[in-house]
């Protein structure tokens, strides 16, 4: 029998008995509903360790209508990618996303307790790009990246999207990666960037 499950159940279901461990490490980062390519898209759970991990989360109450539109933006940003599924989803979503996606069921007891199943590991993900990577900064932030390396103040001056097209020339992956991990911890409201929707400004 198989018992509905919602997204909040779930989400903290993972936090507590998944993601624990990165909770606990001040090094890493557990961000709920991070925003990617200005707010096109937001991915439930975006974990900053040794790489940057996404879970999506499928309940039994969700459908799989924006399933392939996710995953074109997510596989631009995120170098792990988890889909974290009810019962009814796992057929489909085996299917339809790539063998380097990793797969957890989420089974439901008689008792409401949300328990996980790994059906598949994540792999790193071989389409990951730099220049999606950059959305993640803020304008500031990405001023202040090229004012490091030396840029002249007209090109700081340059869109939003012409600042991430030079930082993806400029920093290599995972030296940016680390830098947006920083970047992010030290934001005090960093929920709250109307920059973040549009390349304008």
């Amino acid at each position: 029998m198989l018992y509905r499950t919602k997204d909040f159940e779930i989400r903290e279901a993972l936090h507590s008995k998944i993601l624990k461990d990165f909770h606990s490490k001040t090094d890493d980062l557990v961000i709920d509903e991070l925003c990617l390519e200005h707010g096109k898209n937001r991915i439930d759970i975006a974990v900053f360790s040794k790489f940057i991990h996404g879970y999506e989360i499928k309940s039994s109450q969700d459908n799989l209508l924006r399933l392939q539109p996710q995953l074109e933006i997510y596989s631009k940003s995120m170098q792990k990618l988890t889909f974290v599924v009810a019962e009814n989803h796992l057929d489909q979503v085996i299917q339809e996303v790539p063998q380097w996606c990793g797969i957890i069921l989420v089974c439901k007891g008689t008792r409401g307790a949300i328990n996980f199943k790994k059906i598949r590991r994540a792999l790193l993900n071989p389409n990951i790009e730099t220049f999606s990577l950059a959305h993640l900064l803020w304008r500031n932030e990405a001023v202040d990246l090229l004012k490091d390396k030396g840029f002249s103040n007209k090109t700081l001056t340059y869109s939003k999207k012409d600042l991430y097209r030079i930082i993806a020339d400029t920093y290599p992956s995972k030296q940016l990666i680390e830098i947006i991990k920083i970047k992010l911890k030290s934001r005090e409201t960093w929920r709250v960037d109307p920059l973040l929707l549009s390349y304008d400004g």
